[in-house]
């Protein structure tokens, strides 16, 4: 044992036999701290990128959802303004929920079973399980990553107000609450049409 370190040893010696371990201690800290900066550096920056990518899905799936009963009630107004009568309209729509989008997942499941036998009987049983989930994501066509929706669960909708320059006629106000009773599949005393001022 002590022979690989006489090596070391005679290794820092020059020819003069001045020792220069300080030199060798300062070669092998600087190895060290290059080999951990370069490794930190190299996969640190993967997971920045899939840090920030994750948080991109992440905003871009909120604004989504939050944008379905906005889009819902313009969808609403275009085609209410087509009726006759009807005039501008202004629609306002409540809901309990704004939709919910259904994404896929990668899921990794591993389990372990293990008994301990005792004479031909079963002493104890150890289950174990691992389960690990990650957002699947694809490739818009600018570059950005869109993760992958595999259902989309339309808002639940309890509730309108219509406000319309015709609100004011029976007939028209009829023709309102019958189309958006249609359309959104709510019933009539929960729809309100009222005159536009």
């Amino acid at each position: 044992m002590s022979g690989w370190f006489d090596k070391i040893i005679g290794f820092t010696k020059d020819k003069k036999g001045k020792r220069k371990i300080e030199n060798l201690v300062i070669f092998l800290i600087l190895g060290v701290i290059i080999i951990i900066v370069a490794s930190s550096f190299f996969s640190g920056d993967n997971n920045k990128d899939r840090n920030i990518n994750t948080q991109a899905g992440v905003a871009l799936l909120s604004t989504r959802e939050t944008n379905e009963i906005l889009k819902l009630e313009e969808r609403l107004e275009q085609i209410l303004q087509e009726i006759e009568g009807v005039g501008y309209v202004k629609v306002m729509l409540t809901g309990v929920s704004d939709g919910e989008a259904v994404y896929a997942y990668n899921r990794i499941e591993q389990g372990n079973r293990q008994e301990q036998l005792r004479d031909t009987e079963i002493q104890s049983k150890t289950y174990e399980t691992r389960t690990e989930s990650e957002l699947v994501f694809m490739d818009g066509s600018s570059g950005e990553r869109i993760p992958v929706e595999i259902n989309r669960i339309n808002p639940e909708i309890t509730g309108a107000v219509i406000v319309a320059d015709g609100g004011g006629n029976s007939t028209v106000r009829s023709n309102i609450i019958n189309a958006v009773e249609a359309l959104l599949d709510i019933p009539k005393h929960r729809i309100q049409v009222l005159k536009r001022k």
